[in-house]
Order: C-alpha cells, then sequence, then structure tokens
C-alpha cells in the first residue's frame, strides 16, 4: 500500500507526526470540531498532506441546523474511533485561504475544499464522518466524488420533528448567534429522503 505524502515548503518533506492537521485559532464554535488546515510543527507553514482513500470509509451526516449533525459526529470521533469534517469549519479555511466572500454550503468551493480535506484525514485513518447540509438536487456530487476517491459512504438524513429542530437552534451553545427560524425552515421543507439517503428522524445507531 502506498504511504501518505506530507509537504512543508520551508521544511521540504516532513513526517506526518510533525503535523498539526486542525487550527484552533480559524475555529469559530465552542464545539471539538476544528477547521483543517494542515501546519508544520517546525516552522509554522501551512503544509500539504494527501492520503490514500481508496477503499476507505466516509458517512455523510446531512440535516437541517439543529438536527444533531455536529453532536453525532463529535460522538463518533470520541468514541468510534472517526476523523470529522464539519461543514461550519470547512467554510471558515475556506474564507481563510480565499476571503470572506467565499465558502457558500452549497458551492463548488466547498465540494472542492472537501474533496481536500478528505484526502488529509485519509493520511490519518480509515473512517471519516462529514456533517454538512447538501440539498437533494447536489447528493450526486457528492456520492460522485466519494465514487472518485474509491471510497465506500453511507448517507444519513437526520430530521427530528420540526418544532425540536428550532428548539435545539434556541438552546445549543456551540453558536454564538441564534440560527433564524427562517433557515430551518429552508432547509427542513426541502431535505427530503432521496435515492440513496436513509432516514434517522429519532435516533442513529453506531
Amino acid at each position: 500500500m502506498l504511504s501518505p505524502t506530507s509537504h512543508c515548503p520551508t521544511c521540504g518533506p516532513i513526517p506526518l507526526t510533525n503535523i498539526t492537521i486542525h487550527s484552533q485559532a480559524l475555529r469559530k464554535q465552542t464545539f471539538t470540531h476544528s477547521p483543517i488546515l494542515p501546519t508544520c510543527n517546525t516552522c509554522g507553514a501551512e503544509a500539504k498532506v494527501k492520503g490514500h482513500t481508496q477503499g476507505k470509509f466516509i458517512l455523510l451526516l446531512n440535516g437541517t441546523c439543529g438536527s444533531g449533525k455536529s453532536s453525532i459526529a463529535e460522538e463518533l470521533a470520541k468514541n468510534h474511533g472517526y476523523l470529522t469534517i464539519d461543514s461550519d469549519c470547512t467554510r471558515q479555511a475556506i474564507k481563510h485561504k480565499l476571503g470572506a466572500n467565499h465558502g457558500a454550503f452549497d458551492s463548488n468551493e466547498m465540494l472542492e475544499e472537501i474533496g481536500t480535506e478528505i484526502d488529509i484525514l485519509a493520511a490519518y485513518g480509515s473512517k471519516i464522518v462529514l456533517s454538512h447540509v447538501v440539498m437533494p438536487e447536489d447528493i450526486g456530487k457528492y456520492t460522485g466524488l466519494f465514487q472518485s476517491k474509491g471510497m465506500t459512504f453511507r448517507i444519513i438524513l437526520l430530521k427530528p420533528d420540526y418544532e425540536t429542530a428550532v428548539s435545539r437552534t434556541k438552546t445549543r451553545t456551540c453558536h454564538t448567534s441564534i440560527t433564524p427560524e427562517e433557515w430551518v425552515r429552508y432547509f427542513y421543507d426541502r431535505l427530503v429522503f432521496d435515492d440513496g439517503v436513509e432516514p434517522y428522524e429519532h435516533s442513529f445507531s453506531y
């Protein structure tokens, strides 16, 4: 099996153990997920890391705001050995690289950055969980991405009842502001059970 590659623009090829893959400085939320931005521990430069994705597994947790995506991803990372990609953190990484006007949730920039983050995390493990709002019309882009990388995958749509989702956005502490209910409604009405997407309305089995 081919080995992962890691390279610092200043120090040259470096071992994976000499790289910090998450940036605490870019993190906006209070949960444990942080933006993925590999950094050389020796010089502080942003490093390049690429793992081999063939045969590795990715779980896509889809759902409206307040559906529990980040909480479940946190549990999977803590107790089940998953590496996490959180789309809010991905957006922060994109803004760092490209500027404040970039990183819409349904943009090609988001898809491309998630692809890059998959390659990075594949150097460190075999199971990845992605928490992200993916509209039905974009599901094919993500399944195509996973297939192009030779990964096995599963897609779960988390859909609690509407009142529960709204309540969670008002009481959760991972964000400094409350998500407007209009955004909860927008995604709730449009995220439907689609081909290849498994609905989980109340619970999730690990």
